[in-house]
């Protein structure tokens, strides 16, 4: 899909009070949500010539770009720490787990949940926060973050258990 300057500035018209609500939903920070807002459509235009419009509508297209940034930022803002040497060298690890498969199987029972769930749970294990902070951070309160987890975790379980 190749787009002239008027259609691309119709896009971005169309799309950046949505794709910016998204983001600051998920990213406090303002001048990171303002990054992120500008790297989405920087990526959108970018883009654009692989753009297939039997796959998916536009909108589909850039609110799926505008979710993998996000995620991508969360990725790269994680504090790594060097694992506990009992953990690293556990025998109870399953060396499955890092295989390609069981990664895309992961990733489609993540894909699974619906949004509010999802969040909480690449907040907590990707990028490592406590459900305490996620509560405060999603604004909901610490109880009901738990049962969010706790049924999140549910539903991805069940869905790897019917894969296989």
């Amino acid at each position: 899909m190749i787009c002239s300057e008027e259609e691309k500035n119709k896009i971005y018209t169309d799309f950046h009070k949505k794709v910016t609500r998204y983001v600051t939903g998920k990213i406090p920070n303002p001048q990171d949500a303002e990054d992120l807002v500008s790297c989405v459509f920087m990526k959108v235009f970018q883009k654009l010539d692989t753009f297939d419009e039997s796959k998916a509508s536009l909108s589909t297209w850039i609110f799926t770009i505008t979710r993998n940034t996000v995620y991508d930022f969360y990725a790269t803002r994680k504090d790594f720490s060097e694992l506990p040497e009992d953990i690293a060298t556990d025998s109870n690890i399953d060396e499955n787990l890092l295989n390609e498969e069981t990664l895309e199987q992961l990733a489609d029972a993540l894909e699974s949940l619906d949004e509010r769930s999802r969040d909480l749970i690449i907040l907590h294990y990707y990028s490592g926060l406590t459900l305490k902070e996620i509560a405060d951070r999603m604004q909901m309160s610490y109880p009901n973050a738990k049962v969010i987890h706790k049924k999140a975790l549910r539903a991805m379980q069940a869905f790897l258990g019917d894969l296989n």
